[in-house]
This record gives structure tokens, sequence and C-alpha cells, in this order.
């Protein structure tokens, strides 16, 4: 069974069938019955079951049953499957309306908060304080030397920052019936018997996602206390970009002592890239582009000093020769040579 959604009972007639009823119930919509429902004991439940209504609102002996709900008698709480659930939740006079959306969410959301709750964000509430397969310690060291940079690079562009948290990741892809029982009967016993079991079958993976996690925030640091580095250009480019909407703005170069002015399409300059092509440039410019700057050549962040959009300036930048000039004339007048 994939899952269960928990609903409410909104008519009287439906409660009372669930509570006291022992023949099926028909469910019509409108003039038209659209499945028959049974109930089979299993204690301290009832087992919903569903089969089709045939065109004359008969059953026939070809028809099968379907397990479709949970009704759990004592506690009075209602759990059906998205089909049945879909049917009973519909119409004018609806037989249940949807509390909680999925079970399993439900379920892996508590275990995963409990889990959380006993790490309390504390590596040395892990078990273990080793990495020691081999696989953890390769996709480790890969991670320091090249994931955590591509991450943090992500995360600057989307103005995101390291959250430095611990997130348990608990997944039921189906609901098993042995676990909703055992949920059913006792939520935080089973809630902690799986927190426990969680942590101890996972132990390394997640004392490899703090070690994962220093090393992100070690590179984010980094990068956002290195001002000069290329990203910051990309990154205020792309946002220049973004806030002005264009498709298409002009863009001045500076290269080699040499200066140029083109068009191109907006979307080539958004985001990290080690270079930005020539090849949205119009074939004029490209050429004149290939003239100056050679035929194989591309440009980057640093060589552009102004983007703009019809009238209006959205990028600016002094080129790298008058930083430099400026940083001499600061020094106390100007040095040639």
């Amino acid at each position: 069974m994939k899952d269960l959604v928990q609903c409410t009972v909104s008519r009287n007639d439906f409660q009372r069938w669930l509570d006291w009823g022992n023949a099926p119930l028909t469910i019509c919509t409108g003039e038209k019955a659209v499945t028959m429902l049974l109930k089979i004991e299993k204690k301290p439940v009832d087992y919903l079951y569903q089969t089709a209504v045939e065109a004359d609102g008969c059953i026939s002996w070809k028809n099968g049953l379907t397990f479709c709900g949970v009704h759990d008698i004592g506690k009075k709480t209602l759990y059906l499957t998205k089909g049945l659930s879909t049917i009973l939740t519909d119409g004018q006079a609806p037989f249940a309306a949807r509390a909680i959306p999925s079970m399993v969410d439900e379920i892996c959301a508590k275990i995963n908060q409990r889990v959380e709750e006993i790490i309390a964000n504390d590596r040395s509430n892990l078990p273990t304080q080793i990495v020691f397969s081999g696989q953890a310690k390769r996709d480790l060291q890969y991670y320091q030397d090249y994931g955590a940079k591509e991450t943090v690079i992500c995360q600057i562009f989307a103005n995101q920052a390291p959250d430095e948290q611990f997130h348990s990741d608990y997944i039921l892809n189906e609901l098993p019936e042995a676990a909703f029982m055992a949920w059913l009967q006792d939520p935080e016993g089973f809630i902690e018997t799986e927190a426990d079991q969680h942590i101890k079958i996972n132990q390394e993976k997640f004392l490899l996602q703090f070690l994962k996690d220093d090393a992100l925030l070690a590179e984010y640091q980094a990068l956002m206390q290195d001002t000069e580095n290329p990203i910051h250009r990309m990154k205020a480019i792309t946002e220049a970009l973004k806030a002005s909407g264009a498709k298409t703005v002009t863009v001045t170069v500076e290269k080699d002592g040499m200066e140029l002015t083109f068009k191109t399409a907006a979307n080539s300059l958004t985001g990290h890239r080690n270079y930005y092509s020539t090849y949205d440039i119009p074939a004029q410019d490209r050429r004149e582009f290939e003239r100056l700057f050679g035929r194989s050549a591309n440009y980057t962040a640093e060589d552009i000093t102004r983007i703009t959009y019809g009238k209006n300036t959205i990028y600016e930048t002094p080129p790298i020769q008058a930083e430099d000039m400026a940083e001499h004339i600061g020094m106390g007048g100007m040095q040639l040579g």
C-alpha cells in the first residue's frame, strides 16, 4: 500500500455505519452508485474494502475486493486510501473531509523531528565520531575538494547561506501494514523506536553530513571574504539583468587595452560561467570582436565595464586599468613603468 489519508467523518449515517453497521454500504453520487464498502474486523480496528458496482447498481461475481482504509474503532479515527478519499470527500454532502494530507508524510516528519531532537545539532551525540568506510572517505574528500565550492556558488547566486543545521532524512516509500498498526497502537513508542534505529543505521552518514557542513561553511566564509573573486561580479551582473527584465542588452568590454561595445542576449550573461560565449552576439559585432581579440577569444565578468538596457546603465564597474591607476595615484603620485 502506498499511503493513507486521515479523514474526519462528515455525516452521521456514515459514522453509524462505521461504528455498528454489518451490511455493505453503497456509496452513491446523485442517483448513481459508484462503489460498495465492506468492513472486516481486525482488532483493534476495522479494515475497509470496496468493490465496484455495475451499471445496473448490482455487483458481479467477477468483482474483487480492494483494500481502501482503516477505521480505528476506539479512537474513532478514519484512514482512507487516496482513491476512496476522493470519492468520499467530493460532492455537496461529502461523507468525510480530509484532515491530514498523508500518513506517510506525518509519520516521517515526526520521526525526523525526533531524530533531530536526539542529535540536537551536536555530532558528539552520534554513536560514532569516525568515518570508517572507504566509500564514505572518498565521498568526503571529493566534497571537500570540489563539491563544497560548487554548492557555495549555487547558494550565493540564490542569496542563501549555509544553514549549519543537522537534518534527518527518514523516509517511507510505502506504508507497511505492520508499521502502521504499530503506530496506531503506540505512536510515541513507534516514533522513538524508529528514530533510535534510524540513528543506529545511519550514524556514519550523519557524521559525514556534519563534516560536509564544516567544509561548506569554510568555503562560504572564504569566498565571501575574497571580495576580488569574479563570482561577486557575476552575481552583480546576474542580479542587474534579472532586475531589468531585459532580453537583449548592450555590453562594453575592455580586453588587452582595447574596448568594444556590442549587443548580446541577456540570458547569456546570467549565472556562474567561466567565460561568456560570443555565440549570442550579432554576426557583425562578433566579427569585430574576433578582429580585435582573436578568432577563438571569449570574455569574462572581469572584462565587462558596462551593461546598458535602452538608455539606462544597469551595471557598471571601473576598468581594471583604471583601478590600477587609482591605486598608484593613491600611493603618492602617478608612477610609470
